[in-house]
């Protein structure tokens, strides 16, 4: 009896796994087999929101497991189309995919800015060996078939695989690729979260929304009318004419034809409002000017689509505004998707000129007649910024023209691009403080290897330093020295090698103040692909190195310990001048010279005590910033109740275990 026993639950046991083998492979062979129920054990397949960065080359971008691009956010926002990448100027507010779709005769949409995908798997980065088509790969799911924070909601059926590339390289780094795999699976019948019932969609349309805020600056607000109130939205899928409507463009010779018209892009950029002044009082505020005239925003933001399997037509493009979204399907297709036009530019009915408003661009293609159960649309994007930083203008919409070109070949090639072998790897860098047998400090040496001289492709060195920020908060890099095969090599005479690292003595530092150096790697005219001569990243990590330089930790005595600057001056370049969520510091004081356990107590001449603060203590956070160092502490000037100190004469005691007590003070200007 026992022995039957145990025959009959062998018996059903294998019936239950060739029931679910056979169930499987019915589903593999309709291509969607992976969002049936048993493929999961939880009992929902939705997971929660998800996000990661790509910031390995000049534009940043946020990317998310329920279709954003970029990051909305009005508060603590993170890197969102910012360019270039570590400035914290961002290009793009959001930009989504629209799915849509009849159902027996009634059209449907799901889109995602009203919340209508949910998110099936976390945001997976991939690096390294791991990476398969780029040197920074995503990977994320999600679909409509349940949408637990949208209204009015009819799912289509969908699933969407989601994966970006994202490149260091030069030639490829002003662009970041999306791949979708569209998915068929089917609708929810029963409630429970996984489809379960086939079915075909009549004309499918594919499309972009693209809300692009050219530009926000950190510091300024989500809504200035000089960052979303004033940009301008087109698609090349008009002639060029409309160039010669503005008068910032008009008349330049930008070379562009009617061979670079093809209907696939959607082209955003900064213009001027006539109505308002800049936000730094030029009456001008194309490109948004800061105060010397240099342009803040002049790159151009825009998508592209670069391939759809199968293949779809162009089909429309529309623009809306803040004013006039539109609110439900029916709308969308009135409005967005059944009028197969490309939209110009729009135009002030009475003065001719073009019209700022806080525009989005609808960009459409299809329709494809049957999506049919199972069956998967590829379609391959392309999201970048190009700029002419000195003009602006048609100049960086030229620029935009040529990345967008790039990212053609790349998927043209099937991504064959190996960096790797292109372009030789940047150096390992590092920087160090000179400091002689008294101690006395002179300078830094900017050190780097030679790993990049056994690429094939190799040509030379360029060094360089940063001591300023721009008025968008790039790095000011400035060259210390060029050196190249055939020219002026080897690095001689007052460079070095040995033990094959190069030497470059920098006297001119001082403590307390930020530096940064990097050295890039040079290529030589690479003809195969034609990409020209290619250098490695500003900040790569191997030759990216901030430095703020100090004295060593105290070892004998208090005497030599300094508040830096003193007096303190707040409008001085020691300062963050351009505080954000990112980088929110903005003051700063430093307590130099100090024994590593050191503690600083700060108070005003009255002897009211400010603030307590700590030897290795910084108050600098965001990127790029140098590490902290024990033989300093920093005050950011808030007192502990995080209210700004007072201007006047302060005292501060330093207190050490090992070395005593030193009392001074010091003045705050403001």
């Amino acid at each position: 009896m026992i022995m039957k026993k145990y025959e009959i639950l062998l018996t059903t046991f294998l019936m239950i796994f060739l029931m679910v083998g056979l169930l499987m492979a019915a589903d593999a062979e309709k291509g969607h087999f992976l969002m049936r129920k048993d493929a999961y054990t939880a009992n929902d397949p939705i997971v929660e929101s998800d996000w990661d960065w790509h910031t390995i080359g000049r534009l940043w971008n946020r990317v998310t497991n329920f279709s954003y691009m970029g990051d909305d956010a009005y508060t603590n926002r993170t890197p969102s189309c910012d360019y270039p990448g570590g400035t914290g100027n961002s290009y793009l507010y959001r930009a989504t995919i629209w799915l849509s779709a009849f159902v027996d005769g009634t059209f449907y949409s799901t889109q995602g800015d009203d919340k209508e995908f949910s998110a099936l798997t976390p945001v997976t980065m991939f690096t390294g060996s791991d990476a398969t088509k780029a040197e920074q790969e995503t990977h994320a799911e999600y679909y409509d078939v349940k949408a637990p924070l949208a209204t009015n909601h009819t799912p289509l059926g969908l699933k969407v695989i989601e994966r970006t590339y994202a490149w260091s390289a030069e030639f490829a780094s002003d662009f970041i690729i999306y791949e979708y795999d569209i998915i068929n699976v089917g609708i929810d019948s029963d409630s429970d979260g996984y489809p379960d019932t086939d079915r075909d969609l009549d004309d499918f349309y594919f499309t972009i929304r693209f809300d692009g805020d050219v530009s926000k600056l950190p510091h300024w607000g989500a809504e200035y009318r000089f960052s979303n109130q004033d940009d301008h939205v087109v698609s090349n899928g008009v002639d060029w004419s409309w160039i010669e409507t503005f008068p910032q463009m008009r008349g330049r010779d930008h070379g562009l034809t009617m061979d670079d018209i093809d209907s696939s892009m959607i082209i955003m950029f900064d213009g001027d409002n006539p109505d308002f002044d800049a936000f730094d009082g030029h009456p001008d505020d194309f490109g948004n000017p800061a105060e010397d005239g240099t342009l803040q925003s002049p790159g151009f933001l825009g998508l592209r689509i670069l391939k759809t399997e199968p293949k779809l037509k162009p089909h429309s493009f529309h623009t809306c505004h803040i004013y006039n979204d539109p609110g439900t399907d029916k709308e969308t297709w009135d409005r967005m998707i059944s009028d197969p036009t490309f939209e110009d530019i729009i135009l002030h009915p009475q003065t001719g000129k073009p019209y700022p408003l806080d525009y989005r661009g609808i960009l459409t293609f299809g329709p494809m007649e049957t999506f049919k159960a199972g069956d998967t649309l590829k379609v391959t994007t392309a999201l970048g910024v190009a700029s002419d930083p000195d003009s602006g203008g048609v100049y960086s919409l030229v620029e935009f023209i040529k990345i967008m070109r790039m990212a053609q070949f790349i998927v043209d090639n099937d991504f064959s691009l190996d960096v790797s072998i292109l372009i030789p790897p940047a150096p390992n860098v590092e920087v160090l403080e000179v400091v002689d047998a008294n101690g006395k400090f002179s300078g830094v040496n900017l050190t780097w290897d030679d790993s990049p001289e056994t690429h094939e492709n190799f040509a030379g060195y360029i060094a360089y330093k940063a001591s300023e920020k721009s008025a968008t908060g790039e790095l000011i890099w400035v060259p210390l020295d060029t050196f190249m095969v055939g020219v002026n090599w080897p690095p001689a005479p007052y460079l070095g090698k040995k033990s094959s690292v190069y030497s470059i003595f920098d006297p001119d530092v001082k403590f307390g103040f930020d530096y940064y150096y990097t050295v890039q790697s040079v290529s030589i005219d690479i003809q195969d692909p034609p990409v020209g001569v290619q250098k490695t990243a500003m900040r790569d990590s191997k030759a990216f190195y901030p430095i703020s330089p100090a004295t060593p930790e105290a070892t004998e005595t208090l005497d030599d310990v300094l508040v830096v600057p003193n007096p303190y001056i707040g409008s001085l370049v020691w300062n963050n001048r351009i505080p954000s969520s990112a980088n929110p510091w903005e003051h700063r004081i430093q307590f130099i010279n100090l024994p590593s356990d050191a503690t600083v107590k700060i108070f005003t001449i009255d002897g009211d005590f400010v603030k307590k603060i700590y030897a290795g203590e910084t108050v600098r956070i965001g990127e790029g910033y140098p590490s902290a160092r024990p033989s300093v502490a920093e005050w950011d000037l808030l007192t502990r109740n995080d209210q700004e100190a007072a201007p006047g004469i302060y005292m501060f005691v330093v207190e050490s275990p090992t070395l005593g007590t030193k009392i001074g003070k010091f003045v705050i200007v403001r």
